[in-house]
Order: structure tokens, then C-alpha cells, then sequence
């Protein structure tokens, strides 16, 4: 298998996100990646874009997520870009699992899918989610 690329441009709208969540796993399957995989794939993109659009973009439809995409041999590498507020890296707190909440445990869940998670703050608006999922042995 060579490298597969592939870029997706959504506008900050839930419905949105199912399309951002099929188009990512359908690549992971052609590409080889399990079900619990692709699973794990899936719920990370969609509890990222929910963050997007719930607190960088506060809510407001029409603004672009630029998404881009690379699998190679051993691994799936995804970039989630939006142009709103920035994520605050310092103020994150995680969630405390002994005290159930409605909210909060995005990020945690991101995290705990995705094999390799980094907040990279981008010159001007908003802030790139880079994440890595290798494949299986």
C-alpha cells in the first residue's frame, strides 16, 4: 500500500460531523485498520469537530474546518484546522471521572482513542488538533 492523502473542508455544523466521521473511516478501512480502529478513529473526530464548533467557533454555523488526512504502511495521521478561538492548552483541566458530569470529557476521550495527540497553535485565529493512530501489530 503507498501513501493515501486526502483533504475535507466542513462547515462548523453537527451535521457536518457525520460526514468528517464516514469520510475518515472509510480511508481507515480501505487502508487495513481493524473496527476497534476505526472506532476509536471515529469517536476522536467527532468529540474534536463537537469542540470546534461548541468552543472555538461558540456555536456559530458556516465556518470552515479544514481536515487533512495521510495513512501510510503503520499508521493514520489526521490535522483538524479551524480559523475561530483559540484551545487554551494551560487552562485544560480533565475531567474528574469519580464526579459524573453533562460535559467535559471530550479532550479526555480524544486522548484516550487516538495513539498520539497534539495542540499546535497556529500564527493568527484558531488552532490545529494533529492525531496519530497507529495500526496494529
Amino acid at each position: 500500500m503507498g501513501e493515501i492523502t486526502d483533504k475535507l473542508v466542513i462547515e462548523s455544523h453537527l451535521v457536518a460531523t457525520v460526514e468528517a466521521r464516514r469520510w475518515a473511516a472509510q480511508h481507515a478501512r480501505a487502508a487495513g485498520f481493524d473496527p476497534d480502529a476505526v472506532f476509536a478513529i471515529e469517536l476522536a473526530i467527532g468529540e474534536a469537530l463537537a469542540n470546534v464548533i461548541e468552543h472555538s467557533y461558540e456555536g456559530k454555523t458556516g465556518q470552515e474546518i479544514h481536515l487533512s488526512l495521510t495513512i501510510d504502511e503503520s499508521k493514520l495521521c489526521l490535522s483538524i484546522r479551524d480559523f475561530g478561538r483559540k484551545f487554551d492548552k494551560v487552562q485544560y483541566r480533565p475531567p474528574n471521572l469519580n464526579v459524573p458530569t453533562e460535559g467535559g470529557y471530550g479532550v479526555y476521550l480524544i486522548r484516550r482513542m487516538m495513539d498520539e495527540v497534539n495542540y499546535i497553535d497556529p500564527e493568527g485565529q484558531g488552532t490545529q488538533l494533529d492525531l496519530v493512530k497507529y495500526k496494529p501489530d
